[in-house]
């Protein structure tokens, strides 16, 4: 079963919350697709998130390959500038993601999933999005998560793998065949641009979802303990590796804005 979420996204402070729909100054984003995942009780993006909805979101578009707006003029005097192609965000650490994922269930009327010092506002953490040094002295340990609360969060790891297998039994999700579904780095192919590419444009698995591999590396909400230092699942492979490496589980450490960095955003729907 697929849901459509429109929502209008907040560019002012205030705010009126009416079911999924924000209202501020006219301005409407629609958010892309989610659908409901079999068993599971929870709902995913059916793609990445995008550049277009994380700046709405978060005030900035932090990717290193910026989306180019298309321009088409509506008569001799005007031009408008579209969007009809959407790359995913990337160069978003884990904490940027969780820092997304509150701001949008807030914006939404919904139970955020991740608290800091006892709150969930993330105006109150000690963190600024997408900045480096200033977040030299953050923890990923501060960060507690209700994963029975009805906002937006990342997918747990388990989640993610049973949701890219698509209900099918497919070597890559959707397909046999890794250039259907997945953008990665192939070396026969030397018009291959090794960056990212955008969403939506390849054969989506079983659950209707898209770039499960390649593209950008997802977060995933859960992590370990990896000897002296504590590290994030991410799941799906990048748009720069090989098509034997989409299937692994690549931890980092959750401040890390590396250029394949991205994520998708579930909730729970029961």
């Amino acid at each position: 079963m697929k849901k459509q979420t429109k929502c209008l996204i907040l560019l002012i402070s205030f705010l009126l919350v009416s079911g999924n729909l924000l209202f501020a100054e006219n301005k409407e984003f629609v958010m892309p697709e989610m659908v409901e995942i079999p068993g599971k009780n929870i709902e995913m993006l059916t793609t990445e998130v995008t550049q277009d909805f994380y700046e709405y979101v978060m005030g900035i578009n932090p990717s290193r390959f910026k989306q180019k707006p298309k321009e088409q003029t509506t008569n001799e005097t005007e031009t408008e500038v579209i969007i009809d192609e959407k790359l995913p965000v990337d160069s978003v650490s884990w904490y940027d993601a969780v820092y997304f994922c509150n701001k949008l269930s807030i914006m939404n009327g919904l139970t955020p999933v991740y608290s800091m010092n006892g709150t969930t506002d993330v105006k109150k953490w000690k963190y600024k999005p997408n900045e480096t040094s200033s977040n030299d002295d953050f923890s990923e340990k501060e960060i507690k998560q209700n994963l029975k609360a009805n906002g937006y969060r990342l997918p747990t790891k388990e989640e993610w793998e049973y949701a890219a297998k698509g209900g099918e039994k497919y070597k890559y999700p959707g397909s046999d065949t890794a250039s259907e579904v997945a953008w990665y780095y192939d070396f026969m192919n030397s018009d291959y641009k090794n960056e990212t590419h955008f969403v939506g444009l390849l054969k989506p698995n079983g659950y209707g979802l898209y770039d499960m591999y390649g593209n950008v590396s997802e977060w995933c909400t859960d992590g370990y303990q990896a000897r002296f230092w504590w590290v994030n699942h991410r799941m799906g492979g990048t748009y720069s590796d090989a098509s034997y490496e989409l299937y692994l589980d690549e931890p980092e450490f959750p401040g890390i804005q590396s250029n394949d960095n991205g994520f998708r955003i579930v909730r729970n729907i029961k």
